[in-house]
């Protein structure tokens, strides 16, 4: 199998997995992602096509990954909890590996100590992606989300500077403990000073290119995308830290873009978007070639001979404890000293003696039960994922310092994948138990709730992207976000489900116009034009799509199609002068409302029609109908005043769709709320370019 195929393979698994999360709940992505690599493991897809080099692997999975992470990453948080994160992120992963490193060497004297030691440096790092997800699934705090997402960003770095030390240890064969403290401070400090100095540069040079007046969406956003790979090259190149380059480059990039304006705001939508598909990609990647490893690590440890079967099991638990382990008794010391501090702050704020203080700080007790149970989730709640394994495919296949092939390479990503594994399943199933979602089904905001919480947001977005020339339109446009919050609150929004009498409607609608081109009121061509908006209208609507929809849609579709081709070849005036056609489809259009608002006038007292849906519908019927009027005067005219105003309100839709989905992605809402409010904007849309 060619790698071209492999990696196609590869990405519709990942694919696969995405449309699998949508449907699937209670089970974490990395989880589903690592299944389906399982299946195509046992339908023969092997990973020997695919070895790159390792410096190639950092750059490609790493890099992007954290520099995302990092420019997402809450830094007045982050700086406020500098201390504790700095301590999970550093210290936490030092001891992580000193006592992996010697554990794993006492039981497995085979295993050299630094290699002992890069296992414990790639189990340092906490999987950003399970991370986030958890969230969604447990009642984290704020200050618990904060420590494990900074922890998530910084330990990375930390974790791979610390496997680089150790690898070079294990392929010369030498280490000295002053040389690599001095190589790892320059490498740290320089990384850190060397990503900041590029991002400035980066910065300036943006500047620059929109000091002559290039906006172009595209260039911006592949520059963003392009940074962490220049940035790691070129401090890898430069002799300093790579990885802490990019996420040094990613923390400062909101200091060094501070640029305001519409074209930046519809940059940053375009961004956003991009950088989630391209970091849900390559976390996708890296959990399905794990998926893809384990079950051949897995057989080929089996069949070893050096190693029994139960050891290499008790091996996995055994390291997967001590992971557990330290980060639990390390949260309760943070848990301790911050017991301790904010006793202390209280007894000096209430104006209490030294003594006072010191018998409160004497009294505070290591640990308590709710101390222990919080940290044993904050523990379970970092489970190891894409980075650890991604750092451990950069394992040499050979060393200088004992030339042949490196034996204990699968052996030690076996160990590594089962880790990985055993962490993803407490945190998936465990944790859920210690950390349970207080608010349950509460977690899903109404239908109201969600409604006007996305269009307020939509009104920030618009004004912050308003400028001189297109004030007025965004304040029209805002203007008409607001009424529709006051309907949704006054409860004439479209909160009930008055899908059926829309329908009628459309077929109302539609009856009419059908009408006019059997009477030859109006041309084929106009008339052919309102029936593709109705049926678009009503194909929004309707919801229960089965294959008998399908084959009545064809049906339908086809049967409209042949009667406007008949029709115009007919027509001796299908190229006649547009504005002429426009006038006439304004006519038409008008006609149509006028008929669906005498209808609605009729079923105002009729009981099988609820009242407010009735009126409600009514009064947004006479509305377009008065719009279509005003327009019908003076299409000229009116198009022109109205061009700013249409575009504004493209972009309003736009934004609505982004925060729609940023609030399902976020737990925010369910699947069909999602998805009854994406169809509600999709119906507006088709409406604006009807008007248009």
């Amino acid at each position: 199998m060619s790698t071209f195929t492999f990696v196609l393979i590869l990405g519709a698994a990942v694919l696969v997995s995405s449309a699998i999360n949508q449907v699937v709940s209670g089970v974490a992505t990395p989880l589903i992602q690592i299944g389906i690599g399982v299946l195509l493991a046992f339908a023969g897809l092997t990973t020997s096509n695919f070895q790159v080099d390792p410096e190639l692997f950092l750059v490609l999975f790493i890099a992007p990954l954290l520099y995302h992470e990092a420019r997402n990453t809450d830094k007045v948080a982050l700086w406020s909890n500098r201390a504790k994160v700095l301590s999970l992120a550093v210290g936490l992963v030092i001891v992580t590996i000193l006592c992996i490193g010697f554990t794993l060497h006492a039981l497995e004297p085979t295993i050299p100590l630094a290699a002992a030691f890069a296992l414990g440096a790639a189990l340092g790092p906490t999987d950003a992606v399970a991370v986030a997800s958890l969230s969604k699934r447990v009642s984290l705090k704020r200050r618990q989300s904060i420590l494990l997402s900074g922890e998530s960003l910084i330990n990375d770095a930390s974790g791979v500077v610390s496997f680089q030390f150790s690898i070079a240890a294990l392929t010369t064969g030498t280490f000295s403990l002053i040389s690599a403290t001095g190589a790892f401070l320059v490498s740290f400090f320089g990384g850190i000073a060397f990503g900041l100095v590029l991002a400035a540069l980066l910065a300036f040079l943006v500047s620059r290119v929109r000091d002559l007046g290039l906006e172009d969406t595209t260039f911006h956003v592949l520059l963003e995308v392009l940074t962490p790979f220049a940035v790691f090259l070129t401090a890898e190149h430069v002799g300093v830290s790579g990885i802490l380059a990019v996420v040094a480059a990613g923390l400062s990039y909101s200091f060094f873009n501070r640029d305001l304006g519409p074209s930046i705001a519809r940059m940053k939508i375009v961004s956003s978007s991009v950088w989630r598909v391209l970091s849900f990609v390559l976390n996708g990647l890296v959990f399905v070639l794990l998926g893809i490893q384990l079950p051949h690590a897995m057989m080929g440890m089996w069949e070893e001979k050096a190693i029994s079967n139960g050891e290499l099991f008790f091996l996995v638990l055994v390291i997967s404890a001590i992971v557990i382990g330290v980060r639990t008794l390390w949260f309760v010391g943070i848990s301790y000293v911050g017991r301790k501090q904010v006793a202390q702050a209280e007894q000096r704020n209430s104006g209490g003696t030294p003594e006072q203080v010191r018998r409160v700080l004497r009294s505070i007790r290591l640990v308590t039960p709710d101390s222990l149970k919080e940290s044993l989730a904050l523990a379970l709640a970092g489970p190891k994922g894409a980075i650890t394994l991604s750092i451990m495919f950069t394992l040499p296949w050979s060393l200088n310092a004992a030339p042949g092939v490196f034996s204990q390479r699968e052996f030690l990503i076996f160990l590594a994948c089962g880790v990985i594994l055993v962490t993803l399943l407490l945190a998936n199933f465990a944790l859920p138990a210690l950390l349970p979602d207080e608010q349950g089904e509460k977690n899903y905001a109404t239908d109201t709730d969600a409604s006007i919480e996305v269009l307020r947001a939509t009104i920030e977005e618009l004004a912050a992207r308003q400028t001189r020339e297109n004030r007025r339109a965004t304040q029209t446009v805002m203007a008409q976000y607001n009424d529709r919050i006051d309907r949704i609150k006054q409860g004439t929004g479209e909160q009930d489900d008055d899908s059926a009498l829309r329908l009628e409607a459309l077929e109302w609608e539609q009856e009419y116009v059908l009408s006019a081109i059997d009477e030859e009121r109006v041309s084929p061509v106009v008339g052919y034009r309102m029936l593709r908006r109705i049926r678009q209208s009503k194909n929004l609507i309707q919801r229960d799509r089965d294959v008998l929809w399908l084959f009545g849609i064809i049906a339908r579709r086809a049967a409209l199609v042949s009667r406007s081709i008949t029709r115009t070849l007919l027509d001796s005036n299908v190229l006649s002068d547009g504005f002429e056609e426009e006038r006439e489809v304004r006519q038409l259009q008008a006609e149509s409302l006028e008929y669906v608002v005498k209808n609605l006038r009729a079923r105002l007292d009729d009981p099988n029609y609820r009242t407010e849906h009735v009126s409600s519908l009514m009064v947004q019927v006479q509305r377009d109908l008065r719009r279509v009027k005003r327009i019908g005067r003076d299409i000229g005219t009116v198009a022109r005043v109205e061009d700013k105003a249409t575009e504004v309100r493209r972009a309003g839709f736009l934004i609505e769709l982004e925060h729609i989905q940023q609030m399902y992605e976020s737990g925010r809402i369910n699947r069909h709320t999602a998805k009854h409010m994406r169809e509600n904007v999709h119906m507006m849309q088709l409406e604006l370019e009807d008007k248009v």
